[in-house]
């Protein structure tokens, strides 16, 4: 892992203020995902974005976004969240920053992984060979944006990193203001509207009558009331609803419960 001296940079690009228009345009929307992705795209390639915020007082991170060109982005930040965030060698970073750091740039390549089972799940199968962090202190704990490169986007560049760094001072107080503003949505009782909209966000494969039916679920509808909600059989419901399940990677409404309400 490489610790990249932060030098001050200022964001003048005509193409670099677009995209942050384009991000402010969608705080605390479920276009913020892959709209940050496409503003940090234009900065300088990436393949996947993945930002969260580590607690202080430890603890698994809590994700505010993630997004990439392909479609597992979604299960790789609810695996690193529950199963490898204690295996980041960016642990060790924040473990020795200064209580009054402010922002932290890092690199980690696949090498830099000890776990094999972390490695292979979250760098040799999606074929990422590196992740810059880009870090900032906030009252509760780190707030990271993690970008990753795959084999055949290469490395980041000097100017890419340049680039990168000055646009993350930018994002990273957006980042901050989303996680405020979805944290107040989530603290409401979601309409069966809003649950379908948090699925197209979480998992995009599944399809319109998937999404549908695992919305209800969480809502607390049996298979019974979903089939006469949507004109659909009973038997129809439940293959809807494993097909989703399997899409997920989850086996019970209670996991689902816990993936859209995260």
């Amino acid at each position: 892992m490489l610790e990249v001296p932060v030098a001050a940079s200022r964001l003048v690009s005509p193409v670099g203020l677009a995209a942050f228009e384009a991000v402010v345009g969608v705080l605390g929307s479920r276009d913020m995902d892959e709209v940050s992705f496409r503003a940090i795209s234009e900065i300088a390639p990436i393949d996947e974005l993945f930002a969260f915020e580590r607690p202080l007082q430890g603890g698994p991170p809590r994700t505010v976004l993630s997004a990439g060109t392909g479609a597992a982005a979604a299960h790789r930040a609810l695996a690193y969240r529950d199963r490898f965030h204690r295996l980041d060698p960016l642990n060790g970073a924040f473990g020795r920053a200064d209580a009054a750091a402010g922002l932290m740039v890092l690199r980690v390549e696949a090498g830099d992984i000890d776990d094999p089972t972390y490695r292979r799940a979250c760098y040799n199968e999606p074929e990422f060979v590196e992740k810059l962090s880009i870090a900032g202190r906030r009252p509760s704990g780190w707030l990271v944006m993690s970008l990753f490169r795959c084999q055949g986007t290469g490395r980041f560049e000097a100017g890419e990193l340049r680039r990168l760094v000055g646009f993350g001072r930018l994002m990273l107080p957006l980042l901050a203001r989303h996680d405020v503003l979805t944290a107040q949505w989530s603290g409401q009782k979601l309409s069966v509207e809003a649950l379908e909209d948090r699925l197209a966000v979480l998992c995009a494969d599944l399809t319109g009558r998937e999404r549908a039916v695992s919305a209800r679920t969480v809502a607390g509808m049996t298979a019974e009331a979903i089939g006469l909600d949507l004109g659909i059989a009973t038997t129809s419901v439940l293959t809807y609803r494993r097909r989703a399940y399997q899409r997920l990677n989850i086996t019970s409404a209670f996991q689902l419960c816990g993936l859209l309400l995260q």
